[in-house]
């Protein structure tokens, strides 16, 4: 569903419903702030290409327009980190029955060999995805949870713990799945992921409000 290309992936969720409560600047939990990100003008250290005439960026957040069949996946390239809270709010405008679909990134060494936690607002359901030596999976197919509201205008905050092996997901603020998985030794990247279906009725415009990365305790045996 995902192919990666290298440096930034290029891939190939109704009545609208904003989501009550849910701001860039209180996402996360309560763990020591290690980043944080909202935009307003484009670090260097997420490596976007220069010149992107569907990527636009303020006050707002950083700002997509996709037409059917397109993506963009960053690696935030500033710092690894061991354990950690991963946690994006994203304002998504998709058609119904749309596959587009926003996501946030982690345990990530490169392009190449990163999961990423994706939501589909249009459909209402969730998904976990791996790049493995380059080889795409699917450690949890999608599903539907209460926690997402289905919409073609909605706002979402997703959040990733991982504490060693262990990781969970969650959905504006509400935990939705328990998982494990294999963390690169010497600790990981973060970032996040957007893009659309190639049979998409119409365009899409996905916006990252602000994505935050939290300290957390380290596992117990």
């Amino acid at each position: 569903m995902h192919p990666i290309m290298s440096g930034c992936r290029v891939l190939v969720l109704s009545v609208g419903v904003i989501i009550a409560g849910v701001d860039g600047a209180l996402a996360c939990g309560n763990g020591k702030l290690l980043f944080e990100d909202k935009f307003e003008t484009l670090d260097p250290a997420w490596g976007f290409s220069q010149d992107d005439a569907t990527r636009s960026n303020g006050p707002g957040g950083l700002v997509y327009k996709f037409k059917p069949n397109q993506s963009y996946s960053l690696l935030n390239q500033s710092s690894l980190y061991q354990n950690y809270e991963v946690c994006a709010v994203f304002a998504t405008e998709v058609p119904a029955d749309a596959n587009a679909y926003v996501g946030v990134n982690f345990w990530g060494s490169d392009f190449d060999n990163v999961y990423e936690g994706d939501i589909f607002p249009a459909l209402g359901t969730f998904a976990v995805y791996r790049y493995q030596n380059k080889k795409f999976i699917n450690p949890i197919p999608s599903r539907s949870d209460a926690s997402i509201v289905k919409g073609t205008s909605a706002t979402y905050e997703i959040s990733v713990t991982v504490n060693g092996n262990k990781a969970t997901l969650a959905v504006n603020g509400k935990k939705v799945i328990d998982f494990t998985g294999q963390p690169p030794e010497g600790g990981s990247l973060f970032g996040l992921t957007i893009g659309t279906g190639k049979n998409d009725t119409g365009p899409s415009t996905l916006t990252v409000q602000s994505i935050q990365l939290r300290e957390v305790g380290t596992a117990q045996p």
